[in-house]
């Protein structure tokens, strides 16, 4: 599996700290919607925030990257419900990029799922794609924990299946 570059898990720190402090705030977590901003939330872990103003405006996934063997996506929202994704697989030795969308919860996954769908650009055209990111511990293959997992679903590729971190407000 390769190793996510500390300054991108930096980065997604960074991000994190740099909500405005005076910004409303309400839960991301669908699995805690009364959590106070300063309380932890379960196993101690800090929730994510986001203004109640924003809630079905805003994604609940302003950065996330995820990776398995021989795969890794980064994903950066771009504005209300859309993001920008990059995934490479292969090794390393394909790349592509898209764009997904967060469309609200879907009723029949867990409430505890985040799915983003939209479009790859690959080198054999636009392919359906599919991102799932789960609230579940998920231990790579260096026994490094991570907050969420994944499942990426792209058209003619096998599924992808990982451990990831989701940047919060």
């Amino acid at each position: 599996m390769r190793l996510m570059p500390l300054a991108a898990i930096l980065s997604i720190v960074f991000a994190a700290g740099c909500a405005a402090p005076d910004q409303a705030k309400d839960t991301v977590g669908a699995d805690a919607p009364s959590t106070p901003a300063g309380d932890p939330g379960p196993a101690g872990r800090p929730m994510g925030k986001i203004g109640a103003d924003q809630v079905g405006k805003v994604s609940p996934v302003p950065a996330f990257k995820g990776y398995g063997e021989h795969w890794g996506i980064d994903i950066q929202a771009s504005g209300g419900m859309a993001h920008k994704v990059e995934l490479t697989w292969g090794s390393g030795s394909e790349r592509a990029s898209g764009t997904v969308d967060y469309k609200g919860p879907p009723a029949d996954a867990a409430n505890s799922s985040i799915v983003l769908s939209g479009e790859l650009a690959t080198k054999a055209g636009a392919k359906p794609m599919v991102v799932e990111i789960s609230r579940k511990d998920c231990t790579d293959d260096g026994d490094r924990p991570h907050a969420h997992s994944v499942q990426v679903t792209v058209e003619g590729l096998p599924p992808m299946r990982g451990c990831g971190d989701l940047a919060v407000y």
